[in-house]
């Protein structure tokens, strides 16, 4: 006896077997815009001088967020608009959350904007709100700061130990682009162009070290070539010798 089915043409069955797969793959899509997609949690990790409402919205997150959907880029770029993040990961996990983890800019020096004292960031970045008090200057000798030259000084200042850093009172950036650093006691520090600034926080604290360890003192120090330091002693004498 032949079945009602073994009627059927074979392009019929053909065209079964490929809309069978459209139709699920249809019917999921549809269903990743359901509530069960809907946001219900978002977790914020990583913050302490910005809040979490401040996270929030500036996030664009709310009550109408499909999390299957969302653009997690779009959201890291938003929440990379303030001065504060230095970097944003935004994580979906299914089906309702979302985690959003910053890493916070820390303010390592002060700057003039006008008559106002701003804090700078390790990169360079001028911080709104953050106290400049007790923080090493960052300044020009001559004329306007340049935003790259605030940037190299702030990177100078970053790759310092938190022990040499409070030791210094300013970062002065000469007309040519050379940075000195001047230390509390009036020992000031050649470090010439931005750059290398961990090998040069490492040479000048060898220098340092020697230099109390031989119970010297220093005139003045120089780093600008951080593999060959050398310093003037406070009897006129040369280090090295």
């Amino acid at each position: 006896m032949i079945g009602p089915g073994s009627h059927l043409r074979p392009w019929v069955r053909a065209a079964v077997l490929v809309a069978a797969p459209l139709v699920l793959l249809a019917l999921f899509v549809a269903s990743t815009y359901t509530p069960l997609f809907g946001l219900r949690t978002v977790r914020v990790e990583g913050v302490s001088v910005l809040s979490r409402d401040a996270i929030l919205q500036r996030s664009g997150l709310g009550s109408s967020t499909n999390v299957f959907h969302l653009d997690t880029g779009r959201i890291d770029a938003a929440l990379t608009t303030d001065p504060w993040v230095a970097h944003a990961e935004v994580e979906r996990d299914l089906p309702g959350t979302v985690v959003i983890r910053i890493t916070e800019r820390v303010p390592v020096a002060q700057t003039s904007e006008g008559d106002t004292r701003v804090a700078v960031a390790t990169d360079g970045v001028l911080l709104p709100g953050a106290s400049p008090g007790g923080l090493p200057e960052i300044r020009a000798a001559l004329g306007d700061l340049s935003d790259a030259d605030r940037t190299a000084a702030a990177q100078a200042l970053a790759a310092m130990t938190p022990v040499l850093r409070a030791r210094v009172a300013a970062v002065v950036v000469g007309v040519g682009n050379d940075l000195r650093v001047d230390l509390a006691g009036g020992l000031s520090v050649e470090y010439g162009q931005g750059g290398q600034a961990d090998a040069k926080a490492a040479a000048l604290r060898s220098v340092l070290q020697w230099a109390a360890r031989e119970r010297v003192g220093l005139q003045a120090v120089d780093v600008s070539v951080p593999g060959a330091p050398s310093a003037i002693l406070a009897d006129g004498s040369s280090f090295p010798g």
